[in-house]
């Protein structure tokens, strides 16, 4: 059976300026993102601080785990002979 998603939260730019406060412990009480609208488009994305956290931890870790798996690859290529030496316009971005 297909998971329905939930409907996303949002607010207007003028739920946001008079409602504040209620929209922003919401956010921090569910732990739901709050789209902000203006004229019917996502202007802004409000999360809490520890979703937030967690995001750019998962995103370190990511960038991380890409960086091991290229220098991975170089080596292996490197060992195989599989590189070439850079010449012309770009051989001074190896210096």
């Amino acid at each position: 059976m297909a998971k329905l998603m939930n409907m996303p939260e949002t607010a207007s730019m003028q739920d946001i300026q008079r409602n504040y406060r209620k929209l922003f412990d919401r956010v921090k009480e569910t732990r739901n993102p709050l789209f902000v609208l203006r004229n019917n488009v996502t202007e802004a994305v409000i999360i809490d601080a520890d979703s937030w956290k967690s995001i750019s931890l998962k995103l370190q870790d990511k960038e991380e785990s890409d960086a091991l798996e290229a220098l991975k690859i170089y080596h292996k290529e490197k060992k195989a002979g599989k590189l070439k030496v850079l010449k012309g316009k770009f051989s001074s971005l190896m210096n």
